[in-house]
């Protein structure tokens, strides 16, 4: 059981399968936060099971010649029960010289 990341399938005739990355937080990107949670054949969902914190995903497709797509959209995984998080503080205009 648990929760399922679905996409829709690369129509490439070169596509060899999909990575499936994860965050703990925002921004989410290969660049910042992002894990790689996955590689998989040319599957295009995969169950998560029921994370106990919020967790962030996104996919990417990558060909035979190991070249990757551009990222996915971002999507969130909150569980039930989660509490919100911590309200901003320290709030202020500095002011402009």
């Amino acid at each position: 059981m648990g929760a399922t990341l679905t996409w829709n399938a690369n129509s490439k005739p070169d596509l060899a399968g999909y990575r499936v990355y994860q965050c703990g937080g925002l921004p989410c990107t290969r660049n910042f936060w992002a894990s790689l949670l996955v590689t998989l054949g040319k599957a295009a969902s995969l169950n998560i099971g029921t994370p106990a914190e919020i967790q962030y995903y996104f996919v990417t497709a990558y060909d035979s010649a190991n070249h990757e797509s551009g990222a996915s959209n971002v999507v969130v995984f909150i569980p039930v029960g989660s509490p919100p998080p911590p309200t901003p503080g320290g709030l202020r205009i500095n002011s402009l010289s």
